[in-house]
């Protein structure tokens, strides 16, 4: 009996740790990730990863085969039209942008535990400023990422390469006076996990690079969204199976960063955590802890907080809501406190035609910014709320248009070091189709 529950935990927990199904996303979320990129930076205590619950789960697009491996080829063409590129109060610039998407998902199933996955976002995007300058940029999406998951005996082994490139400012809370982020984020990692039979004992150890170099709609680098960081992580875990279909544990995170423009930080976090289905229509994540950091100026000890819900009303109508609140990297290794709440919403209104629409609100507190930086945001509260919306019309098996708009807006008492405000509103339009090979 003992034999046959190790078998089972491991299968399942391994399941968890990371899907045995290949990752295949809709081309509306896919836009919407390149886009919008979930309005989230990369968190103190963990490396940046996809969430745990995607934002509504689809029906897998069209695939097909090559060899042992599974693909899944999605290609779109999009026009977008921004009112303030820029994210200024005032003097806005506004940006027409024609692009070019490709999204690639290859899975290997090499055994039942054993799989070989690479998943590729890219966006090519020509923009026509109004201030009559032109400009080329790229997006890799923040799912690309190669990963082998290996499994021995008891032993669980995962191995990955996380990587993204970002423009969208809005991505982060504290970005003004910036057109293009230039967000380059590399994530090294591997992980092994042992089955101790009554539980699978783990140990993550990871290392990213970050790399940002904002810059306005002039083509001007901006000071104070341009920073390099280098970060550290091991991450034990220790995790428990509470039901075929729901796990739950204890993580921590011990991090060490450092950056060319701001102090170093160091970090201490632990905490419980549980996952899984209550049912098929209702999927959970949870998780909770104390966060300590060491940095200059001190930051007081903290605590984090996040959640995920998913509902699945009927066929036709879903429903997400996720909170969390945490302490972020935003240029270098400044540091904000950040609070998000999110509430997302899909609906078939035909057979053809879905809804989607996601509010969202962001505020917190700049703890610390890099000094002296020209248009840098200064310490302090701020709020920025907004929603995101769009209604595809899918005409065949595999093709999609796509009609979106997105409104963000931010509010802060604090200035620049320039001593512009930190105050904006951005509307967004954007058309696109796209086809499933």
């Amino acid at each position: 009996m003992a034999k046959d529950r190790c078998t089972i935990s491991r299968a399942t927990l391994f399941s968890n740790f990371t899907s045995a199904c290949p990752a295949t996303i809709s081309w509306a979320i896919t836009y919407l990730i390149l886009v919008t990129s979930g309005y989230a930076q990369e968190t103190v205590r963990a490396a940046p990863e996809k969430l745990p619950i995607q934002s509504f789960r689809q029906n897998p697009e069209a695939f097909f085969y090559l060899g042992p491996f599974q693909e899944v080829l999605i290609g779109s063409v999009g026009v977008q039209y921004t009112d303030n590129v820029n994210l200024t109060q005032s003097n806005k610039i506004s940006n027409l942008s024609l692009s070019q998407g490709l999204s690639l998902n290859t899975t290997w199933v090499i055994s039942h535990l054993n799989q070989l996955q690479f998943n590729f976002g890219g966006e090519v995007t020509e923009n026509f400023y109004g201030n009559g300058r032109n400009q080329v940029t790229y997006a890799v999406a923040p799912n690309s990422k190669i990963e082998l998951k290996l499994a021995a005996s008891n032993f669980l082994f995962r191995f990955y390469d996380q990587f993204s490139y970002e423009q969208n400012p809005t991505t982060s809370p504290t970005a003004t006076n910036t057109a293009n982020l230039n967000n380059l984020t590399n994530s090294i990692g591997a992980e092994v996990g042992v089955d101790l039979n009554i539980a699978v004992l783990s140990v993550l150890a990871d290392y990213t690079y970050n790399n940002q170099s904002g810059q306005n709609a002039q083509g001007e680098t901006n000071a104070g969204t341009s920073g390099t960081r280098h970060t550290f992580r091991i991450e034990p875990a220790l995790t428990f199976q509470l039901s075929p279909t729901t796990v739950y544990g204890l993580k921590s995170s011990l991090t060490r960063s450092n950056s060319s423009n701001a102090a170093n930080v160091n970090s201490f976090s632990v905490g419980p955590f549980i996952n899984g289905k209550l049912s098929r229509e209702f999927e959970f994540d949870l998780a909770a802890g104390a966060n300590l950091v060491d940095t200059k100026p001190a930051i007081p000890t903290d605590y984090y907080v996040s959640a995920a819900l998913r509902y699945q009303i009927n066929r036709y109508w879903q429903l997400l809501f996720s909170a969390s609140h945490d302490l972020i990297f935003t240029t270098g290794t400044d540091l904000t406190e950040e609070n998000v709440f999110k509430v997302g919403t899909q609906m078939g209104l035909t057979r053809f035609i879905t809804f989607t629409a996601s509010p969202f609100v962001n505020f917190g507190n700049v703890q610390t910014t890099t000094t002296g930086a020209v248009n840098s945001v200064s310490t302090g509260r701020y709020t920025l709320f907004g929603v995101e919306a769009s209604l595809a019309w899918k005409p065949r098996a595999r093709w999609t248009t796509a009609l979106s708009y997105n409104f963000v807006r931010r509010e802060s008492g604090a200035s620049s070091a320039a001593g512009t405000s930190n105050n904006y509103i951005q509307n967004t339009v954007a058309f696109s189709i796209s086809y499933a090979f």
